[in-house]
């Protein structure tokens, strides 16, 4: 079975892995770059029909985003991470709203088609695996682990929906002359969105590193700090299966949870709400990379046992 697994995993190395990972930045890349062209005419559209202060506040906001997006897709870190993911959704949140408000139908599709694009590349696995590996050193090689379940599906876009209505309500009011909402707004609304940045950065300074010396799981959500698994005491690296004892750590995480199995008990820390966190001895631990594909195929290449 290892065998097996391992053949598999060796045809997808991880040279391939960093090819889909720069092909998809330079796409997000190069969509941003022209989104002026690609959304800027729908939205210029929409906004004409507003009072010239709410039409000019609108259009350096979108400037603002388009340039620091730009900026932050050429530089990959975990922060740059948090707002690409922030404002790579909005951009087609901007699109969408300039798809329907516009009276040109060809800008509209071509609005859409362009805020999907960014969107998607924006939250695409490879685009996380590139930036949160932008921060490794020496020979060391970082994947992004998936968000929590729940966070996935209800409080990730409640967080995204907080920062976007926190960022541009205020400033919009204010610029419409509506000086007593527009503050409250902005009082109120700068900090939940504060709150919320906080909160998805959180998700991306999440990964498991492969080094020389073997595996590290950092994950402040599953561990009160991080676990390094010498190679020589991995058994070996895996989907997880499925009558599996394993501790699971992927924190209900959609998607293949691979297993790490130890040759020895190994000792954890994992996360609690207590104030003291006891220590576990386990044999295996589960995780949910954002690409398994890539990380089964770094650790073949690594020579650690795949199965």
């Amino acid at each position: 079975m290892a065998a097996v697994a391992g053949g598999i995993f060796q045809k997808g190395n991880g040279t391939g892995a960093r090819r889909s990972e720069t092909a998809t930045a330079w796409v997000l890349r190069a969509a941003w770059l022209v989104l002026p062209l690609t959304i800027g005419p729908a939205l210029a559209d929409s906004l004409d029909s507003t009072a010239t202060g709410l039409r000019t506040t609108a259009s350096v906001g979108l400037w603002v985003l388009w340039s620091v997006g730009l900026l932050v897709t050429l530089i990959p870190h975990p922060v740059t991470l948090t707002v690409v993911r922030i404002g790579g959704p909005a951009t087609t949140a901007a699109a969408s709203w300039a798809a329907v408000t516009t009276e040109e139908p060809v800008g509209a599709v071509i609005a859409v088609a362009a805020g999907l694009i960014v969107g998607v590349g924006a939250l695409s696995a490879p685009v996380g695996d590139l930036f949160v590996d932008g921060t490794s050193y020496g020979d060391e090689r970082r994947f992004l682990l998936r968000g929590p379940g729940p966070v996935v599906l209800l409080l990730g876009p409640l967080a995204w929906v907080a920062i976007l209505l926190g960022t541009i309500t205020g400033p919009l009011l204010l610029a419409d002359s509506r000086w007593i909402p527009g503050a409250l707004a902005c009082v109120i609304g700068f900090p939940t969105a504060a709150l919320a940045v906080r909160a998805i950065n959180q998700l991306t300074r999440r990964w498991v590193v492969l080094v020389p010396a073997g595996l590290v799981l950092h994950d402040h959500l599953a561990l009160a700090e991080p676990t390094l698994l010498a190679r020589s005491s991995i058994s070996s690296v895996g989907p997880a299966r499925p009558d599996t004892d394993a501790l699971d750590l992927s924190q209900a995480a959609h998607g293949m949870a691979l297993e790490v199995r130890c040759t020895e008990p190994h000792e954890m820390l994992p996360a609690t709400r207590n104030t003291v966190a006891e220590v576990q001895s386990v044999h295996a631990f589960l995780f949910t990379p954002a690409r398994p594909d890539a990380l089964l195929a770094e650790a073949t290449r690594r020579r650690l046992t795949v199965g």
